[in-house]
């Protein structure tokens, strides 16, 4: 069964879809608490201000409405919604572990990163299996920082505790290209196996289309 695109089914494509009981528990928490965990800060007016792939959004839990500082009028996806609201109420307060893990050697993730839910990378594939200088570039644009693996690699600090390392290994006569992700060992810690799919859609289709959109 081939990963599912998000796109396509319009429970990922509407905010409105996100469970009540993500805004009630992140309007019960303490936003002192809330930004110690998980390095954002909080104005009462806006919210809390997250940097979230190289954007900052602000969550308000009284509004239960996520904005973009850049356009603040844009209707946001399901899974950004998700995703900001599963970090906020879950980050932990440790720092990154610098040990790297592939997404199966995530807790659970063995089972869960298969068919539907494999992660986005064949599209990545396609686009950049012979343009490994444009892998580099667009992540560069993004924030991202090079790594030195393969025949192109980045890391990019998708959320305040959460790198994410793409690793691009070109096509060639034998073998067709290949990209590898990598997460800090400490993931697990700060989102479940779900959102962390759901991160890694959003993240995958910001290198594809690389456009402010």
């Amino acid at each position: 069964m081939p990963p599912v695109d998000p796109n396509t089914i319009s429970l990922f494509r509407e905010s409105r879809h996100i469970p009540e009981h993500y805004w009630q528990e992140l309007q019960a928490l303490d936003p002192q608490e809330v930004c110690q965990r998980a390095l954002v800060s909080f104005h009462p007016e806006q919210g809390y201000r997250i940097p979230f792939l190289n954007r900052i959004y602000f969550c308000h839990p009284g509004e239960n409405r996520i904005r973009r500082e850049d356009d603040p009028e844009k209707n946001l996806s399901f899974q950004e919604y998700l995703i900001l609201l599963v970090y906020l109420i879950q980050a932990q307060n440790i720092p990154i572990v610098e040990k790297k893990i592939h997404e199966r050697e995530i807790p659970g993730g063995e089972l869960f990163f298969r068919g539907p839910h494999a992660l986005l990378k064949e599209p990545l594939e396609k686009k950049f299996g012979k343009d490994p200088k444009g892998f580099l570039q667009t992540a560069l644009s993004l924030g991202g920082r090079e790594t030195g693996l393969g025949d192109a690699s980045f890391e990019l600090l998708v959320l305040p505790r959460i790198p994410v390392e793409y690793i691009l290994y070109v096509e060639d006569e034998e073998f067709p290209s290949q990209i590898t992700i990598n997460f800090d060992s400490s993931i697990h810690r700060h989102l479940p196996l779900d959102v962390i799919w759901a991160m890694i859609n959003l993240t995958g289709w910001r290198l594809l289309l690389n456009v402010k959109e």
